[in-house]
């Protein structure tokens, strides 16, 4: 394969370098990306591995079409075994990190061990050192870009770094690049456990491809049909603010800590065009992407003027939004400037700090127990306050900073009984009892609940498709209707699709797998252009099958079963009170016989666990053998931390 590229290995203990080959039965089974990033996550840890030790694996992959022209394809994914959920974790982003590993000759690096003191790690094409960061310890992520690219002389060095959360092993701490952040799982502590507060790279190689006047023309046309997408318009236009109103208008947005799900009297001041006309001031795209998703902002009145910053997008507007109850602007792109230089999670962030203003409303929590802190629905200063606790592990700050399922256990009182989650990850603001194929996608995530690991674009509206489409492939129009309990093919397809697009590291806002324009059957030619080697539709969807069934292999070893493929949370049980789906609910045996109809079509057992012939199917000897003598009773409580 043209694509032949390399794995580099960096033991922080031992202090050693080394490059390995990229076997190229991996390279086909796996892709790339998220799906060889998981590959060496399952053969590299276990169940004995702690997140936090240095026996864990940190693994950056590119994928690919890394470094080519091919449209969209800039991100990156972090993978390791999560300490915030305990199971397969990782992490994904956009910018120019991914191409530039691949220009410097490196499709993955894993990073082992745990270095003596504050370190960072330099890759200069072949020349890779690591190098002291003591200087840059202490420091939020904008500084040490700042203080990496003055130190080596070079601003075209792109970098992937922890602020100060990572640095105190907040477990819900990001990585970040650029202002785009690799923010689930809580990556950024492990980082910050192996003391790494950076990786910077230098690419400067040519990324050739097999066949590069093929290729050439073959861009042509996708970098235009990537961006007259529906989606891709609206994004291009507004970036990623544009989902808060529009969850509201379905009437599926979830507020205050999902107390009311309708009628959100200032859901208007987040239209994004208002947002767009007021705040705006440029555009910014990934490498190579014709979408240019990011927005430059400025805030110019008011008590936060001056505020600048990039890519505000829907999972720092709703958390810090309407599930705080907050609905003052200027307040939100002050907390995303903040999450984005501490490296934090604004999704898990913005939640669970919802839930304490439950509990404080509640009179679980008072302001003793918040440090003096008014947890008020609403009051952005306090939020403000809060999260620079959390960074730093200060006093109540410290409780939030180790996720909403600890943190629950550790106030006591029936504190559980307030929060949300699947797998021990929040949900993202919306009222999942209304759409049932996310409910699914989410409670079968291998991540935990997160709508990246396969979502229903046809449930939003951002996936336009005919009736007889539909019957084609899904054999009936039931899964077209929002409520439907006959999700189980369709969020299958979407599973597959998130992955496969993970694994080629191409943006969502591109990919059919979110609504976007490039279809299965244009990342397949863009990929057999670019190795030389024969990619179809059918084996992309097999791969991604592949790289979703290793995943539930890894979170099955961890000890996941069907009892964690549910959704916790105060309100699940309950009917919705108000609005255009007042009285829905979901229904505890239609959703059991949706699993049931899920495994059976995944070849699964009851419990949920892969069988052997399925994954002998699609060739995963190793997981195949881990599980031969697996015990199958479930589990309780997830696992971590």
């Amino acid at each position: 394969m043209k694509s032949s590229g390399a794995i580099l290995r960096v033991n922080l203990s031992l202090g050693k370098i080394s490059k390995e080959p990229l076997q190229e039965r991996m390279k086909r089974d796996f892709i790339g990306g998220r799906g060889i990033n998981s590959r060496i996550l399952f053969s590299e840890t276990s169940v004995s591995t702690k997140p936090l030790s240095p026996e864990n694996k940190l693994i950056f992959g590119a994928s690919p079409l890394s470094g080519t022209q091919a449209p969209a394809a800039a991100r990156f994914t972090v993978t390791s075994k999560s300490p915030l959920t305990g199971i397969l974790g990782d992490a994904n982003a956009g910018g120019f990190f991914g191409p530039e590993l691949r220009l410097a000759g490196y499709d993955h690096v894993i990073v082992e061990g745990e270095s003596d003191g504050h370190v960072y790690l330099w890759i200069n094409n072949d020349r890779v050192e690591i190098r002291k960061a003591r200087h840059l310890w202490g420091k939020n992520t904008w500084e040490t870009e700042e203080g990496i690219r003055g130190e080596l002389g070079d601003s075209k060095i792109r970098i992937a770094s922890i602020g100060q959360a990572g640095e105190n092993k907040v477990l819900i701490a990001s990585v970040m690049h650029e202002e785009r952040a690799a923010a689930r799982c809580g990556i950024g502590a492990v980082m910050g456990a192996k003391k790494l507060k950076a990786v910077a790279v230098r690419g400067t190689g040519k990324r050739e491809v097999a066949k590069p006047e093929e290729f050439k023309n073959l861009i042509k046309e996708l970098h235009k049909k990537a961006a007259e997408s529906n989606l891709a318009k609206s994004i291009s236009k507004f970036g990623g603010t544009s989902g808060t109103i529009a969850t509201n208008r379905m009437g599926i947005l979830a507020l205050k800590n999902y107390n009311q799900t309708a009628g959100y009297a200032e859901a208007e001041k987040f239209d994004p065009e208002k947002i767009a006309a007021e705040f705006f001031t440029s555009s910014k795209s990934c490498f190579c992407c014709p979408i240019h998703c990011g927005k430059r902002f400025e805030v110019k009145e008011g008590p936060f003027a001056g505020e600048k910053g990039n890519k505000i997008e829907e999972g720092c507007l709703t958390p810090f939004g309407p599930t705080i109850h907050n609905s003052y602007l200027p307040s939100i792109f002050k907390i995303n400037n903040m999450v984005n230089q501490y490296g934090i999670d604004s999704l898990d962030c913005g939640t669970i700090i919802a839930v304490a203003m439950d509990w404080y409303e509640q009179g679980i929590i008072n302001s003793k127990d918040t440090d003096g802190i008014n947890l008020t629905w609403g009051n952005y200063d306090a939020v403000i306050s809060l999260i620079h606790k959390i960074a730093s592990r200060e006093g109540f700050g410290d409780i939030l900073a180790d996720g909403i399922v600890k943190a629950a256990d550790r106030i006591g009182k029936g504190a559980d009984k307030f929060i949300s989650h699947s797998k021990g990850m929040v949900f993202g603001g919306i009222d999942i009892r209304i759409p049932k194929g996310m409910a699914l996608c989410l409670a079968t995530s291998t991540r935990g609940c997160d709508h990246l690991r396969g979502s229903v674009p046809t449930e939003f509206g951002t996936k336009k498709v005919s009736e007889e489409e539909v019957i084609k492939k899904y054999g009936t129009t039931e899964v077209m209707k929002l409520n439907s309990y006959s999700k189980a093919p369709v969020a299958i397809h979407y599973q597959h699709l998130a992955a496969i697009t993970d694994a080629l590291e191409i943006c969502r806002f591109a990919s059919e797998s979110n609504g976007g324009g490039l279809k299965l059957e244009d990342m397949a030619k863009l990929l057999s252009l670019a190795t030389g080697t024969e990619f179809t539709p059918e084996h992309l969807l097999l791969a991604g099958e592949r790289i979703f069934n290793l995943e539930r292999a890894y979170i099955v070893r961890e000890g996941i079963t069907r009892k964690d493929d549910h959704l916790i949370g105060k309100w699940i049980e309950g009917k919705v009170l108000s609005g255009p789906h007042k009285g829905e609910f979901i229904d505890p045996q239609k959703w059991e016989e949706m699993l049931d109809d899920y495994y059976a079509r995944r070849g699964w057992d009851k419990n949920g666990i892969p069988t052997q012939k399925k994954l002998s199917e699609l060739g995963l000897k190793e997981p195949a053998n881990e599980l031969k003598n697996l015990n199958k009773s479930p589990r309780t409580k997830v696992r971590g931390f």
